[in-house]
């Protein structure tokens, strides 16, 4: 028996994480417990969304008000900074070498989100003035805004090669990339006004990105104390994230930026950005999902607009999955639908930093990603008990 690319044992894998290849057309699986599946519980080094979410919104203002609004006026300029620490996660995993190329991949994982992000960006825009007073400029922003966040499923980047992750893992680790270019475009039309300005503001921020990159480059190699190169890696992570946040721009797309720099360049700077990164990320995403629980307003409009956030998100998900299994080239196996539905937590990251730039809308925005962050969790699990492949 041999272990075949596609068997890296994550909560996060396509249906079956943990899949040995016997011989050709049957595998077996090592499915999570289910506290992992329903986003409960760290096992198997997943992030527990549904918890953390569900715990944000227990100690939020509407809950035991731990969490008061004074206390997230504090949170909140952190968290452009821990969103840039997931760009520059994403940058470097890009920069791993591969088993199958991402060219490849990348229609694929495109085309699926495209078709999440129209669906769910359509019935915010329709459904968004029902429930809020927004004007049409928030309100076209606020729905592509929506619909980027729910197009995406990526997992926390991982750490290591890619050798022994499934081609459905590695499809959702790629469709974090055009709602970002989306997303980056949205944002810069909301602070320019035009897209021709939006273009310019994006390219000076990545700009501005890669110039902190190359500062961080050049001390991390000239030091070997450890403690010096944690504090370089802060710093520039610090920069990062507050250039996008003064430019309210994308702190993640700023971060994919600067980690893609470093995973290009490798050597010693790589190594320290990766060993901090790895170091902070569980931390900064607890900050940041326990924030986005803590902010959600809710409402019976709200609620409402969490729920249709929900079934289109799902709609999109599992009609995507369909479509990219009838595509020639590339097979990929049975409910590709099913396994693209868990949210990630990109989504949400991005959606509670983006408040700036939708005004009004902004509220109404998060509160339904963070709904249908949950809701998406429970369904894919749910949907995934009879499932023995």
């Amino acid at each position: 028996m041999t272990v075949q690319p596609g068997a890296y044992p994550s909560v996060d894998a396509p249906i079956g994480p943990g899949r040995l290849q016997l011989e050709p057309g049957r595998t077996t699986s090592r499915r999570p417990p289910w506290h992992a599946r329903f986003g409960i519980s760290w096992a198997s080094d997943a992030v527990p969304v549904v918890l953390i979410l569900l715990l944000g919104v227990a100690l939020g203002p509407e809950g035991l008000a731990v969490l008061t609004p004074a206390v997230l006026a504090v949170i909140d300029p952190v968290l452009p900074v821990t969103v840039a620490a997931l760009g520059i996660l994403v940058g470097l995993d890009l920069t791993r070498p591969t088993t199958e190329s991402r060219l490849r991949l990348l229609p694929r994982s495109s085309l699926e989100g495209v078709t999440t992000g129209v669906l769910v960006a359509g019935g915010v825009l329709f459904l968004l003035p029902r429930a809020i007073e927004v004007g049409p400029a928030d309100r076209w922003i606020a729905a592509i805004v929506a619909g980027a966040c729910a197009a995406t499923s990526a997992p926390l980047p991982a750490t290591s090669s890619d050798q022994f992750r499934s081609r459905v893992l590695r499809l959702r680790d790629l469709d974090l990339l055009a709602p970002s270019v989306v997303l980056a475009l949205t944002l810069g039309v909301a602070r320019a006004g035009t897209l021709g300005g939006a273009l310019a503001l994006t390219a000076q921020a990545a700009f501005l990105a890669v110039l902190v990159a190359v500062a961080a480059w050049l001390l991390l190699g000239g030091t070997t104390s450890n403690t010096e190169q944690r504090v370089f890696c802060v710093a520039a992570l610090l920069l990062v994230g507050g250039v996008a946040e003064y430019l309210s721009l994308s702190a993640l797309v700023g971060g994919m930026v600067a980690g893609a720099f470093w995973g290009w360049l490798g050597g010693s700077a790589r190594d320290c950005v990766e060993r901090d990164m790895e170091y902070l990320r569980h931390p900064l995403v607890v900050l940041t999902l326990l924030a986005a629980g803590a902010h959600s307003a809710f409402s019976p409009p709200l609620l409402a607009l969490g729920a249709a956030y929900l079934v289109l998100r799902a709609l999109g998900k599992l009609a995507g999955g369909w479509l990219l299994r009838r595509l020639p080239g590339v097979p990929l196996p049975d409910g590709l639908g099913v396994s693209l539905l868990p949210p990630g937590v990109f989504g949400v990251a991005v959606a509670v930093t983006a408040g700036a730039s939708i005004g009004a809308a902004a509220p109404a925005v998060l509160t339904a990603v963070v709904l249908g962050s949950i809701g998406s969790q429970i369904l894919a699990a749910s949907l995934r008990q009879g499932d023995r492949r």
